[in-house]
């Protein structure tokens, strides 16, 4: 298995630096093509209230990110070009105004996406909910990047949450072609003591040694919370060894139109400090 198409989606204008960046340094490390994508959203269409009679129209968006859609492209595509990388740009006229649809239409015909975070405190024109849009409904991996500082994807090691279940497994296997090229997996389990069934093993053992089979160097480790957040807790720990990535399964679901996530994905998806690949 190997990524053959990475899809960065480039409408977090603010850190176009950090994504185009996170894009390169991925295509180098696979041998990957690499797609931009940049949508612009339609008018937001609000329904009229009190004793309009005609709906409000909301432009703004739709005008920011057309005013700004050649430089994204230029940023891009001189990026692909000085790095020698195969690359197509894609500029999509959008027929709605949620930008996370037309990513998720066009990522499910990817190998990974690459998207950053969206900065709560800044109005960037993209949805807050745009990752948990996304990385819930793809059906792909997503590498997210922190919407702040250092973006940088370093794969000297990587830290992967493990706990057995579904979405951790999809997520581990989806990223075989980055523990790959590793120097270092860590493979590690919150609070295995917790568990009865863990008691003499190894937390993980399994899953370094099938990893081991694909020529991958990983090692398992419990790592315990100490009162933290199990998602703070996967953080700290990536932080204490320098892992430039972590992997971890998207625990959630949707009701509605909101997404109700677990305690570890949303303290991370809100408070990361590094990318995180991620899979549901």
């Amino acid at each position: 298995m190997s990524y053959k198409t990475i899809l960065v989606s480039l409408n977090e204008v603010g850190r176009i630096a950090e994504l185009v960046s996170a894009a390169v340094s991925l295509a180098r490390q696979t041998g990957a093509h690499v797609s931009g994508l940049y949508v612009i959203p339609s008018v937001q269409v609000y329904p009229s209230v009190g004793f309009e009679a005609a709906p409000q129209v909301f432009e703004g968006n739709r005008s920011f990110f057309k005013d700004n859609a050649q430089r994204v492209r230029q940023a891009f595509e001189e990026a692909m070009r000085a790095e020698g990388l195969t690359h197509d740009f894609h500029l999509l006229d959008a027929r709605t105004p949620v930008i996370a649809d037309e990513v998720i239409a066009i990522g499910r015909c990817a190998d990974l996406l690459v998207v950053s975070a969206t900065n709560p405190d800044e109005i960037t024109g993209v949805e807050r909910d745009f990752v948990e849009q996304v990385v819930m409904a793809v059906g792909r991996p997503v590498i997210v990047l922190p919407a702040k500082g250092d973006a940088r994807i370093s794969l000297g090691e990587i830290v992967v949450g493990w706990d057995g279940g579904r979405e951790a497994a999809r997520a581990a296997f989806d990223a075989l072609p980055l523990l790959k090229k590793a120097e270092k997996v860590r493979v590690v389990r919150i609070d295995p003591q917790k568990d009865p069934s863990l008691r003499g093993t190894v937390a993980g053992a399994d899953l370094a040694e099938t990893l081991a089979r694909h020529g991958i160097r990983a090692e398992a480790q419990g790592y315990p919370t100490d009162g933290l957040d199990e998602g703070q807790a996967l953080m700290r720990c990536a932080e204490d060894t320098g892992a430039g990535l972590i992997v971890m399964g998207a625990y959630g679901h949707s009701r509605l139109a909101e997404f109700i996530f677990g305690g570890a994905t949303r303290f991370v998806l809100t408070r990361m400090t590094r990318p995180v690949l991620m899979s549901h």
